[in-house]
């Protein structure tokens, strides 16, 4: 894997909005949260646009490509970090311009919808940034905060990821080393059957999901089992399924622990779930591509090496 160089402050950091808009007043405080830290900003032609057949889209599918295309390709830019997720990155995968972006690696940050982008860059090769995005930056703790700066500015790994192991729930014990891929569950399990599906094989695949029901993270599983991804993996860290108990009665009879259970235990890799990344408040930044160590016994994860370069 291709490691983007090291960010310091100085450098230029593009943002562009592959998915939906950001509120502009989100967005204002995550880019004085940037420039504060030293960096210059340098904003996407369409970042807060609305396409004109729909609200939901930071512009047109033509022209939210052409953003991510100029800042991988203009030298002056040092990273890529995504104003916010919602929907439609996966829309521009054939409009990207592949040669030019994988000859050019640059620290690249988002999560959520911009799983279907770390999933494609993946395939080239590129390592990348799976955290909180510029309009919700700002509401890190300073901590968290810290520890995100560490792993764009610092090439040295960056070691035991922090967790409260009393809320982390083994599925299947083992230890795993691979490389981390994954993201949205949904995202992934969408990208089944095209050119950028993912490639579990050998690989800790961390999974979450915001707002969805227990049968539907049951469905995206099957989809990704009945695709062949899963089988090969070496390992799995589940992040969360928020606000999975508003489609259920009271007490629920569905939970995603149960479903994680029942699934996992029959692929019988290393699986420990509950880890604190996703769509929850203050999310650990976690490296796509690099390598980490999974050990369910001691409900850890570990990066063997740094998510940047010299």
């Amino acid at each position: 894997m291709q490691k983007p160089r090291s960010l310091k402050p100085g450098d230029t950091i593009g943002i562009v909005s592959p998915s939906s808009p950001p509120p502009a007043e989100e967005l204002t405080q995550g880019v004085a949260l940037l420039e504060a830290r030293g960096y210059r900003v340098r904003l996407g032609d369409h970042v807060l646009a609305k396409a004109s057949h729909c609200d939901y889209l930071a512009g047109e599918d033509l022209q939210r490509a052409a953003d991510l295309n100029a800042m991988f390709t203009d030298p002056e830019i040092d990273a890529v970090f995504c104003a916010r997720g919602g929907y439609g990155s996966m829309r521009l995968l054939d409009l990207l311009d592949w040669d030019r972006i994988a000859a050019n690696p640059k620290v690249f940050v988002g999560y959520s919808d911009i799983t279907s982008l770390h999933t494609a860059l993946s395939r080239l090769g590129l390592v990348t940034i799976h955290a909180t995005m510029v309009s919700a930056l700002w509401k890190l703790d300073a901590t968290m905060l810290d520890r995100f700066w560490r792993l764009v500015e610092q090439p040295d790994p960056a070691g035991l990821l922090p967790a409260d192991t009393e809320t982390l729930l083994p599925i299947v014990p083992g230890i795993a080393e691979g490389e981390l891929v994954g993201g949205n569950l949904c995202l992934l399990a969408q990208a089944c059957g095209s050119r950028f599906a993912p490639d579990f094989s050998g690989k800790i695949v961390l999974l979450e999901d915001v707002n969805d029901a227990v049968y539907h993270a049951d469905r995206d599983l099957t989809q990704l089992l009945n695709a062949v991804h899963l089988q090969d993996a070496a390992g799995f860290v589940i992040g969360s399924l928020t606000g999975w108990e508003m489609h259920e009665g009271d007490p629920p009879l569905n939970t995603p622990d149960k479903l994680w259970a029942e699934v996992f235990t029959r692929l019988g890799k290393p699986t420990l779930a509950g880890f604190p990344f996703g769509h929850q408040r203050n999310p650990l930044p976690i490296p796509l591509g690099v390598c980490g160590r999974l050990d369910v016994g001691t409900r850890s994860l570990t990066l063997l090496e740094g998510a940047v370069a010299e």
